[in-house]
């Protein structure tokens, strides 16, 4: 049985080594990702344990990790599971090591507490609370404790500054004189603990890694983090695969038809987030000028079926439910074929699926939030809104449906700007720069 997690930690930092570590060759880099445990996130995505583990790689993250396990270091990506199924594998595609962990006692108690009524996860007020308080104890379970101990790495790399496991393992960090870099997510960096908290801890990254230079203004201002410890890295895109086609191809890899027009959606049915519905209203409001276009809504989600009944009473038969694209390849079909992708969302941190997009020259419609405005430039590879805007939305959905040679314009621009900004080649040399304090080499 877990120990609560204060007396847990003190503990094992009387108990730790300090700097002490065995000389090796390559840096060894802890990865941990943006949710506390597996049940959260994952199974949402039809993803069991083993294929987490083995194959699955469709997450920014995974981008991430396979860049730092080729030019960096070697990763280990640790993750934390209600019942875990295995305790390690060698993932096939991205080539770091995935270690599944148990989360402690009482993050499992509180989390069934939250999830296993049948309506708790519309519990959407309470929800801030259990996820402040689970994110400080997942983490604080003895075998994490005695498994990174063993493992010392050299570095602690994770995504969220904003939650309680940040604070957590910067504590970790500190005890194995590891350094600690993070990744930003778009939470808010004050939801956890109060500002008071986050403006101690997150002053005391060795640093951090953020997805636009409004996020890199307000952690200056607002938690006085020093400049020099504050990278703009977008995430990475295989621009290879993410590539423009002709759209006569394009639609045929895909399966769609070609005589008519298509906008796109492609993430999670997470409406409060996502707001689909926002683009769905749009759409109806645009079919009786615009009837050859229809709209792609590629993902699943908890509001997937609420989304699905909104469709065929505003817009019946005009909206195209696809489900989650396996492979990267019918989704760059998918970008090819659109008119433009569109993210709506009220918040966002950097969505991958902008820089998929731009690679493959799809102009991008979306609401200015996270760092979408650092490859979206407004009229010229796409068009920004307000977020929670529908005015706006519908207006610029209607311009660029009624201008297709302005977004045939647009799309070299787009690429171009996603080779320079999130192609592989680029990423590597601000991760470079960001753990080894090199751009090249």
């Amino acid at each position: 049985m877990e120990t609560s997690p204060g007396p847990l930690m003190a503990e094992w930092v009387q108990s730790g080594d300090g700097d002490r570590r065995l000389p090796r060759g390559r840096p060894l880099i802890a990865f941990f990702d943006y949710c506390d445990v597996f049940e959260d996130f994952y199974p949402h995505y039809g993803v069991d344990q083993r294929n987490f583990a083995t194959r699955w790689a469709a997450t920014g993250n995974h981008a991430f990790v396979s860049l730092l396990q080729r030019d960096v270091g070697d990763v280990i990506w640790y993750a934390f599971s209600l019942a875990p199924q295995l305790s390690e594998a060698q993932h096939e595609l991205v080539g770091c090591r995935v270690k599944i962990l148990p989360s402690s006692w009482l993050h499992r108690r509180l989390w069934r507490l939250f999830y296993l009524p049948p309506a708790a996860w519309r519990w959407r007020r309470a929800y801030p609370a259990y996820a402040t308080v689970a994110s400080y104890l997942a983490l604080a379970s003895r075998s994490f404790l005695a498994t990174i101990r063993r493992d010392r790495p050299d570095f602690i790399f994770l995504q969220d500054y904003s939650s309680g496991r940040f604070d957590v393992l910067l504590a970790v960090a500190r005890v194995l004189g590891a350094q600690l870099i993070a990744y930003h997510s778009g939470s808010r960096p004050d939801h956890y603990l109060g500002r008071a908290v986050k403006r101690w801890t997150i002053r005391r990254a060795d640093r951090l890694v953020v997805s636009s230079q409004e996020e890199r203004e307000m952690l200056i201002q607002r938690f006085r983090v020093a400049p020099e410890r504050i990278s703009v890295t977008l995430t990475p895109i295989d621009t290879s695969v993410f590539r423009q086609l002709g759209r006569a191809m394009a639609t045929r890899l895909a399966g769609l038809d070609p005589d008519r027009r298509y906008i796109l959606f492609v993430g999670r049915l997470d409406d409060p987030v996502k707001r689909v519905s926002a683009l769905i209203r749009s759409l109806a409001g645009l079919a009786a000028v615009h009837p050859d276009v229809d709209l792609l809504v590629a993902g699943e989600g908890p509001d997937g079926q609420g989304l699905r009944r909104l469709a065929a009473e505003l817009a019946p038969g005009r909206v195209r439910f696809l489900g989650w694209m396996t492979g990267a390849e019918p989704l760059a079909a998918l970008y090819n074929s659109a008119e433009c992708l569109v993210l709506p969302s009220r918040s966002e941190g950097f969505p991958t699926v902008v820089g998929e997009a731009m690679a493959c020259g799809t102009p991008v419609l979306a609401s200015s939030v996270g760092g979408v405005g650092e490859l979206v430039v407004d009229g010229r590879t796409g068009w920004l809104f307000p977020p929670g805007d529908d005015a706006a939305l519908g207006a610029r959905l209607a311009f660029a449906l009624e201008h297709p040679d302005v977004t045939a314009r647009m799309r070299p621009a787009a690429r171009r700007i996603a080779e320079a900004r999130v192609s592989a080649e680029a990423v590597a040399v601000e991760l470079r720069r960001c753990f080894l304090g090199r751009g090249s080499g």
